[in-house]
């Protein structure tokens, strides 16, 4: 193996402790984690894009809707009910730590792709029929543009492709390309040195050199370092916002530096064709003008002359302006582009800055969540446990980009959201689809100042010790289906009202304690999910019910959860 990659495979398994995974397992989560978060920018636990199992020709799969990493039909529908004409991606793995590309795994992995959108022959395994379900159901809305498919085929040699295998990855894009059911479809094969410089992307903060000329110091503020107004080039802006390169010496847009949605940008909108149109044709100097421009805010700001560098920054305003550039990047030099550049390390501030240049888009709910004094106190207090205990509140994207921590105890705070409906207020039918609507109904009560931190960090640590199980093979995958059912379970049978925010310390604290002494035994807490799936199998089995989608809607019914909390307690 390169030795540089078996250096930062040592450190992926540091930061990600598994007993039962082997060096094998972990170089095909690390591939995913160092393409997925380091070159294409996004930000996903890789362990849930892992198939972990004996699955023919693959060994992970990254469906993304709007940008938000889907592994069952529960997680699609919740984005696909909201809004229209939402895009999608496909990317598959293959990994291999031999230094040499293989002809008959490259084919075998291009064959299993090919099966998994047409027969589906191969498929075995639960992760890959949930995956197959969120496949269908991604063609099932309506959508203006098609997904786009990328295959990656990973090794630890050179990555470099010979005449052969370039003619089997022609031959089978050619037949991907004529099911018609794809935007763009990408085959690359990965060496080592993308592999290195994914990883080290994907674990560092973001930095970067820009060419500021003439920029004008603003007004000062009492939570602003410093901050600059001006214009710059079209090309500084693309170097700041696109990725490294791939194999094929290819840049992406770096999705994981925007707070707004890169997959909203639409490049056959009649808005869109319009501005590209203008600047194809010449007419670059009324860009300035009419452009709103861009805002990064960057954690911090070093000045030398006019070059400026900038440390773990974002741009929060501009991602429209952005992807329009990267169209047209062989023009970028001509262009002019409206620049604010802020340097601020204050979270909230921050976070209020992102409100106010998206007025007119929509504000991501984690942002509004993120600017609650509650959400600062429990993001410090789960920071400051020991242990198996300890879990890490991401108020901000990729906040612990550059930190060696395991990445499954990172939380948003939706993902708090969707455990505080089932743990807390005995809503574990919604919990997994009912997203915005327990936003709404709940708002009020979650998160809010005075609430005792330490009952939403209990809440958080099982959810992490329910996948912890799954993942450690002490859980059966196929009882993921029941997750909320189990955590709802765990808190009903020590209190029977929805209403442990507003009990007294003292019933809290017995609460917490009883709790947390399941959470800290594998084994009893592998025992009690057990049950609840026993249960639940019951009821299902009563139901005649024998169809996986029909299950789902009918775990989903508050009957099922009458019914349920009868026969448990």
């Amino acid at each position: 193996m390169n030795p540089i990659v078996k250096a930062q495979l040592g450190t992926f398994k540091k930061m990600n402790p598994n007993a039962i995974y082997n060096d094998s397992d972990f170089f095909e989560v690390m591939s995913i984690f160092a393409l997925e978060n380091g070159i294409l920018g996004e930000n996903i636990d890789p362990f849930r894009a892992h198939l972990r199992g004996n699955e023919f020709g693959i060994d992970g799969v990254a469906i993304s809707i709007q940008g938000s990493l889907c592994t069952d039909i529960d997680e699609a529908e919740e984005i696909l009910s909201f809004g229209k004409n939402h895009t999608s991606d496909f990317h598959f793995y293959q990994s291999k730590t031999s230094d040499s590309l293989d002809y008959g795994n490259i084919s075998k992995f291009l064959d299993a792709v090919y099966d998994f959108f047409t027969t589906q022959s191969l498929i075995t395994g639960t992760q890959l029929e949930n995956l197959t379900e969120v496949k269908d159901k991604i063609y099932e809305a309506t959508a203006k543009t098609s997904p786009s498919l990328k295959c990656y085929y990973c090794t630890t040699g050179t990555g470099q492709v010979s005449e052969v295998i370039q003619q089997l990855i022609e031959t089978n894009k050619s037949r991907l390309t004529e099911l018609n059911i794809f935007n763009d479809i990408h085959i690359e094969c990965v060496g080592a040195k993308i592999i290195q410089n994914g990883f080290r992307s994907a674990t560092n903060s973001s930095s970067a050199k820009l060419n500021f000329q003439k920029a004008i110091t603003m007004p000062t503020h009492d939570k602003v370092d410093e901050a600059y107004i001006g214009y710059v080039p079209a090309s500084e802006i693309l170097a700041i916002a696109l990725g490294d390169p791939d194999q094929e010496g290819k840049r992406y847009i770096n999705r994981s530096l925007f707070y707004d949605n890169v997959r909203d940008f639409n490049p056959d909108s009649e808005i869109n064709k319009s501005i590209i149109s203008e600047l194809e044709s010449g007419d670059n100097a009324s860009f300035v003008f009419k452009n709103n421009g861009i805002t990064v805010v960057s954690k911090s700001i070093d000045r030398k002359g006019d070059t400026f560098t900038i440390e773990d920054y974002q741009i929060v305003n501009g991602c429209q302006t952005t992807n329009i550039l990267a169209h047209i990047r062989d023009k970028a030099e001509e262009i002019s582009v409206p620049l604010r550049l802020i340097g601020c390390s204050d979270i909230d501030f921050v976070s209020s800055i992102i409100i106010g240049t998206n007025r007119q888009n929509e504000v991501k709910e984690d942002q509004f969540w993120a600017m609650r004094p509650f959400m600062k106190d429990l993001e410090e207090y789960c920071a400051s446990q020991i242990g198996d205990s300890r879990i890490f509140i991401e108020r901000r994207d990729n906040q612990y980009r550059d930190i060696s921590i395991e990445r499954t105890r990172i939380f948003k705070p939706s993902d708090l959201m969707k455990v505080a409906a089932a743990m807390f207020f005995h809503q574990p039918h919604r919990a997994a689809r009912d997203h915005r609507g327990i936003r709404s109904e709940f708002s009020e009560r979650i998160f809010t100042e005075g609430h005792n931190v330490e009952l939403y960090h209990i809440a958080a640590l099982a959810l992490y010790k329910f996948d912890f199980l799954v993942r450690t093979g002490k859980v059966d995958r196929s009882r993921v289906i029941f997750r909320f059912y189990a955590l709802y379970a765990l808190f009903r049978k020590n209190w029977k009202t929805p209403d442990i925010l507003d009990a007294p310390p003292r019933s809290q604290k017995k609460v917490k304690e009883s709790v947390m002494q399941t959470l800290n035994d594998n084994e009893k807490f592998s025992r009690q999910i057990e049950d609840v799936s026993r249960h639940l199998d019951e009821i299902i089995a009563e139901a005649e019910i024998t169809t996986r989608e029909k299950i789902r809607d009918y775990i989903r019914t508050e009957s099922v959860v009458g019914e349920f909390t009868n026969r448990l307690f």
